[in-house]
């Protein structure tokens, strides 16, 4: 077992030592420590380089929930060797997962609450605008789940809380908790007067099945679930849902690719059913600071 230490490290691998030093505080780089110095062992050191290469080739997407988005990453990942894996843990935390260098790709739908429309100020509240790409994956129609036949008579949010509904939410942090809060304060309602709105989903789908298995009366979320679900849907608001990729990112080879199944012709020949979704701008980029 080789031992080598920081300057043959840096010679090694062809970048300055003060790099080294920054992944060694970040722990981001295996090392030991002799004699009060920092060491490396050269084919753990490889084993590294290998493992973060084939990290470099897959794609990780981290935000909002989105059933046709998911549709269209199993098409993908059937299609070639790269991967493309999709957490959806909420536009926020899916913003702080491509700062934190923990993702390539967010998807957000973030309404700008001053100015009540989608604006790209999410770009200067948790990134630095210039370094990312922002590309337009598509508008959704966003609104009430209530059972067929609407048995409750809910035809807005306020008759959610005057009939004492019982009443699904939306995990804190995403997008569609943001809009619903939203929509509350815009109709003067306070939270405490929605039965239910303690009680945390996580995704549409789920929210729909609440609704569906009779566990809640109504639910907020998009119109493609109660498509499948057959559930009765009231719109209430056309929402953007866009890509953040940073621009290193946006340039390689394999993001490329996996965008071009995002772009009309391909999205359609793929996904027949898009009810509820708005492909018109689909593809276009918003923002690109050259």
């Amino acid at each position: 077992m080789e031992i080598i230490y920081t300057k043959e490290l840096s010679k090694y691998l062809k970048i300055n030592e003060k790099k080294i030093y920054k992944l060694v505080q970040e722990s981001k780089i295996p090392h030991i420590k002799i004699g009060g110095k920092i060491a490396f062992t050269r084919e753990i050191v490889n084993k590294w380089i290998l493992e973060n290469t084939e990290r470099e080739k897959n794609i990780y997407i981290a935000g909002s929930d989105d059933v046709l988005l998911r549709r269209i990453i199993d098409i993908y990942n059937k299609s070639g060797n790269v991967i493309a894996y999709y957490a959806p843990i909420g536009s926020i935390n899916g913003l702080k997962a491509l700062k934190e260098n923990r993702a390539t790709i967010s998807c957000v739908h973030i309404l700008d609450l001053e100015k009540k429309d989608y604006t790209l100020s999410y770009l200067d509240k948790y990134l630095n605008r210039d370094d990312y790409v922002v590309i337009s994956l598509f508008e959704r129609t966003q609104g009430i789940y209530t059972k067929k036949g609407n048995p409750c008579g809910i035809n807005s949010i306020k008759d959610i809380a005057i009939k004492g509904a019982r009443f699904v939410n939306r995990n804190f942090g995403s997008g569609t908790r943001l809009l619903f809060d939203f929509l509350l304060n815009e109709a003067g309602i306070n939270s405490t007067s929605i039965n239910g709105y303690a009680i945390e989903v996580e995704s549409h789908l789920h929210a729909g099945i609440e609704v569906l298995k009779d566990t809640a009366d109504a639910a907020f979320g998009i119109q493609h679930i109660a498509y499948i679900l057959d559930l009765d849907f009231i719109p209430l608001w056309n929402e953007r849902f866009e890509f953040v990729v940073t621009k290193e990112h946006y340039y390689s080879s394999h993001v490329r690719a996996f965008l071009s199944f995002f772009e009309p012709p391909s999205l359609v020949k793929h996904v027949k059913d898009l009810t509820g979704y708005n492909i018109t701008k689909t593809g276009n980029v918003v923002y690109l600071k050259e």
